[in-house]
């Protein structure tokens, strides 16, 4: 079996390499998955360079997400779930860069046999992402505004969708005037560019109603424009630290406005949250995922094979869509 793995920490060219290894029988409560696609994401490539929140133990497999069918299971496991598709839960329990994975039976989500492979593939980080950062930190009503930097992710794309979903308003903000137009395409409410004025012109975009949350994904000055425009106690949620600012908020709005700061990272909600809740979110989103109401942009597939070209396209920064491993 062919899988990737990581012998030190650098860049993902260099450190990682394409073995043949023996595949694990499933213990008891596992089942073996076959991977049929699994999505290179920022997180995998800071935790290959070693700026990631964890540092496995070296050698290690790697690959956190993806979705695919069992093959097998263990004692325990009901043998009607062989041939069942599962998204693979991004617990770093097990890894999906690879031809088959072994996992915890609860860690494989039952999902659409006859959906998108692919789609479903990204379902495990970027959109249960945009799901805790819209719902987890304040309650939004129907024509709440809600404010985002980065809003050309992926995860700021499922923002964008899964707020439109709930009825609420966003406002996004780009670094780039080409980003504007695909956001505004794809159901934004209001897209500005980066700038000294950011503030000004928010202001006269979302009228007299504060924004009511503000989830940051750049840090450095944007956040700071925007939290003067944030209602008295309402948060703002950082959950990336792939450009490694710090976060600017005046002191002032901290003080005297009780704005609350927060950091999100997707495996403390795992390990914290009850197995019945995230069975159930992955499960709700995944049905929106084949209505049609999730969604975002494949740039490109590669073979395992083209790992290091695969790398190379993932980290570029004038992506407009994401880059998976598929398998035959």
């Amino acid at each position: 079996m062919k899988a990737l793995q990581l012998s030190s920490f650098g860049s993902p060219a260099d450190v990682v390499e394409l073995a043949e290894i023996e595949p694990d029988d499933p213990g008891p409560g596992q089942l073996t998955v076959a991977i049929e696609a699994a999505p290179i994401n920022p997180s995998d490539l800071m935790l290959i360079k070693g700026v990631y929140g964890v540092r496995p133990e070296l050698p290690a497999a790697i690959g956190a997400e993806g979705v695919g069918r069992v093959i097998a299971v263990g004692d325990g496991v009901d043998p009607s779930r062989v041939g069942e598709r599962v998204l693979v839960v991004p617990t770093l329990e097990q890894t999906t860069w690879r031809q088959t994975t072994v996992l915890d039976e609860r860690n494989g989500v039952p999902v659409n046999a006859d959906g998108d492979p692919m789609q479903l593939a990204m379902l495990g980080i970027n959109p249960i992402t945009a799901h805790c950062l819209l719902h987890g930190y304040t309650k939004l009503a129907p024509g709440a505004s809600v404010a985002q930097t980065g809003a050309s992710s992926a995860t700021a794309g499922y923002v964008v969708a899964l707020a439109k979903h709930a009825g609420l308003r966003t406002l996004n903000v780009v670094r780039r005037a080409d980003s504007v137009t695909p956001l505004l395409d794809a159901g934004a409410d209001v897209v500005l560019v980066e700038g000294g004025d950011l503030a000004d012109r928010a202001a006269e975009a979302i009228g007299d109603a504060p924004l009511e949350l503000i989830i940051d994904a750049v840090a450095g000055e944007p956040v700071a424009k925007l939290a003067s425009l944030l209602k008295a106690g309402g948060p703002i949620v950082s959950y990336t630290a792939r450009n490694r600012q710090p976060l600017n908020i005046p002191i002032v709005d901290l003080i005297f406005r009780g704005l609350s700061v927060h950091g999100y990272w997707l495996n403390r909600w795992l390990a914290s949250t009850p197995q019945a809740t995230i069975v159930r979110t992955y499960r709700e989103l995944a049905d929106l995922v084949d209505n049609g109401t999730l969604a975002t942009q494949v740039e490109a597939t590669y073979a395992l094979a083209d790992y290091r070209e695969a790398f190379g396209h993932a980290d570029r920064n004038d992506r407009h869509g994401k880059v998976l491993f598929t398998f035959q």
